[in-house]
């Protein structure tokens, strides 16, 4: 008698989650139609700015580029946006941005933003001189809430000073009021039926095994 190895592969998932797909089956063209919209196109890429544009480089996230020519008599930097968004991250949504301004060497990288958050972040380096006010210091204002199926995302620049008793920010600033906040994007957006598919992939884990198997 001889042992022959013989490779099974198994693959493993709970009963519920059979179940489910097998519930969701009877919904698929339906289901289908939707997830064929791109992450871009749920975006809204028509409300974007128009200096900005919207890429797919793959694993489920979305990268917007935006470089901005502000022409002001206070402000007239060209200002460059990137925003990585992971919107399907498993510890919650998250972005991070990249802020460039060429004139004043000026690279300024914010990482790990996530669900839950609203800040704003001072951009080192840049401010804008305003007679009667001082200088007012231009900020990254990012806010980004809720989950994948409902994601709230408001990512932009501001600018904003400290006075002695209050904060004045560029909406209250003649001059400035017509340019700033400047948003990229300014909205709720939904990816839950995405990244809810990229879950069921992951949840299939192939298992193998090796046996032996009596030959007579």
């Amino acid at each position: 008698m001889r042992s022959t190895r013989v490779l099974l592969t198994l693959v493993l998932a709970p009963i519920s989650l059979v179940s489910a797909r097998l519930n969701l089956s009877a919904h698929r063209p339906a289901l289908s139609s939707f997830q064929n919209v791109s992450l871009c196109e749920r975006l809204n890429p028509e409300d974007l700015p128009e200096e900005c544009s919207c890429r797919e480089p793959g694993n489920y996230k979305v990268i917007i580029e935006c470089l901005k020519e502000f022409n002001s008599t206070h402000f007239n930097d060209t200002i460059g946006m990137k925003i990585d968004l992971d919107p399907c991250n498993k510890d919650g949504s998250s972005l991070s941005l990249d802020v460039t301004e060429r004139d004043h060497g000026i690279d300024f990288p914010i990482a790990g933003i996530h669900a839950g958050e609203e800040r704003n972040i001072p951009i080192p380096g840049l401010a804008i001189a305003v007679p009667g006010i001082g200088h007012v210091g231009v900020d990254v204002t990012v806010l980004i809430s809720g989950n994948p199926d409902s994601l709230t995302l408001k990512v932009g620049l501001n600018a904003c000073i400290a006075l002695v008793h209050k904060s004045i920010c560029a909406s209250a600033i003649p001059g400035l009021s017509s340019i700033l906040p400047w948003y990229v994007l300014s909205g709720t957006y939904s990816f839950g039926d995405i990244c809810n598919s990229t879950a069921v992939v992951s949840d299939l884990v192939p298992a193998t095994e090796v046996v032996d198997v009596a030959e007579s």
